[in-house]
């Protein structure tokens, strides 16, 4: 149970499924997996990320983003020899949403999405979260916000980055390059406002 938590806080912001936990930690049953992931979820030792289905079933099938619900325990435990800022920062962004927001799925079709937040059941916004946009990951990060603004029909999406700011606009859709800083003090100002 103990190396479970520690490969889950070790890879805060990667998809997790049972079936291929069962292998890595020599068990018999996913449901075993499930068990254990349920006390670490009630202990508020981790937190998940479905992806997004309008049905329950496939919700349930798919695997799930998995996120620390203490950023600290990320370094204090994790065995990782790189930096991992990046999925620091995006389990910053989803610490923050499970906050402000409803529900929040994570997108995957033609193109990949970090975050999707939903308020009564109607999408709200297209969150893609980057450290760093380079000419290597834009067009993946820029395809996976895009594919997610197109299913829901999001007039606007956004890439949260560390420190860059930009703004691209095609076809009547704009995406948002915002530091990490920037969007959290305009998402809070946003629900105050509304509330």
């Amino acid at each position: 149970m103990k190396h479970l938590a520690v490969y889950l806080l070790s890879n805060a912001g990667n998809l997790v499924s049972a079936n291929k936990l069962v292998g890595l930690f020599g068990l018999h049953y996913t449901s075993t997996i499930l068990e254990y992931i349920s006390y670490f979820k009630d202990a508020y030792l981790i937190g998940q990320v479905p992806q997004f289905s309008y049905s329950m079933k496939v919700q349930a099938r798919n695997p799930k983003k998995v996120y620390a619900m203490e950023m600290g325990l990320i370094d204090a435990v994790s065995t990782s020899f790189t930096d991992d800022s990046g999925h620091k920062l995006e389990n910053l962004i989803y610490l923050f949403l499970r906050k402000t927001s409803e529900e929040v799925f994570y997108f995957k079709d033609k193109g990949k999405c970090d975050f999707v937040t939903f308020e009564k059941k109607q999408p709200v916004s297209a969150i893609q979260v980057c450290l760093h946009l380079t000419s290597e990951n834009l067009d993946r990060e820029y395809r996976g916000v895009i594919a997610a603004m197109k299913a829901f029909k999001l007039s606007e999406g956004t890439i949260v980055t560390l420190e860059e700011k930009d703004r691209f606009e095609k076809e009547g859709l704009v995406v948002n390059v915002v530091p990490a800083y920037e969007f959290l003090i305009t998402t809070l100002q946003k629900k105050r406002s509304f509330s």
